[in-house]
């Protein structure tokens, strides 16, 4: 039987460490500990420095004293044994240090009774960009973890919004949504959303604004009223997808301008 846990690494938006012995001084020491909580079988130390030092490996004393401080301050187990046990070659955390990822997986994994509110627990865990404030996010993004991730709480934004939109539940469904938006805010499918949701809870301005907020990522303006170079106000049938337009203009309530020619329409 796993130990239960006693220190989480929280990934699922700014990175830190709960429950461990002190703060972690050095930089580098927090980023080791957060790719071997990632890798719960454990890594080479050819692995964890290269992950770390992609460009150039550091010295051995450097690769030395990262371990021993991550070990100080991950400081000991309830038993009195290393959270972070000395190892000859490989580096593997005690099972009582987990993550907020795995308990994530495991609520949006729930089913049958209590699986609604285990499910819509999962989607608080996210508090932000994925591993922000990461100095090495490399190898993340290589070995398809990033990826993974972000997938996997965008679905459940979408699912967890569905279900709350079905059962009349507008300001939950936008609580969902938002989450899904912290760490994939250019994804349209989420906005498309979040009009209904908005339209729910009878707020056309709350479309509106939606629609003001994803045109000026996509479309880089940051300005209030956002403009065009040559002066013309930006529409938004320029920038967003056919389908996230189609579902905007179902909702809003704004007069229509008459489209001009050769007007370009996003693709994909």
């Amino acid at each position: 039987m796993s130990s239960l846990p006693e220190v989480v690494v929280r990934v699922l938006g700014p990175v830190d460490v709960i429950g461990a012995a002190r703060p972690f001084r050095r930089a580098w020491c927090l980023e080791l500990v957060v790719y071997l909580a990632l890798h719960p079988t454990g890594a080479s130390a050819g692995a964890w420095t290269t992950a770390l030092w992609p460009d150039q490996l550091p010295p051995a004393a450097t690769r030395f004293s990262t371990a021993s401080e991550a070990r100080r301050a991950l400081g000991c187990a309830s038993d009195g044994s290393d959270l972070l046990p000395r190892g000859v070659g490989r580096l593997r955390l005690a099972a009582s240090v987990t993550t907020d990822w795995v308990r994530f997986q495991a609520l949006a994994a729930a089913h049958g009774a209590g699986a609604a509110e285990a499910r819509a627990s999962a989607l608080e865990l996210v508090r932000g960009p994925l591993l922000a404030g990461s100095r090495s996010v490399d190898w993340a993004v290589l070995e398809g973890l990033h990826a993974e991730m972000e997938r996997s709480i965008v679905q459940l934004a979408i699912d967890v919004a569905d279900h709350r939109l079905a059962r009349g539940d507008g300001r939950g469904a936008e609580l969902a949504i938002r989450r899904g938006l912290l760490v994939s805010p250019y994804d349209e499918r989420l906005y498309r959303l979040l009009f209904l949701a908005a339209d729910l809870q009878g707020n056309p301005a709350g479309v509106e604004s939606a629609m003001g907020d994803l045109v000026r990522l996509v479309s880089g303006e940051t300005a209030q009223q956002p403009h065009a170079s040559e002066g013309s106000p930006v529409d938004p049938a320029d920038w967003v997808h056919p389908e996230t337009m189609a579902a905007y203009r179902s909702l809003s309530r704004r007069p229509r301008p008459s489209a001009p020619a050769g007007r370009r329409q996003r693709v994909g």
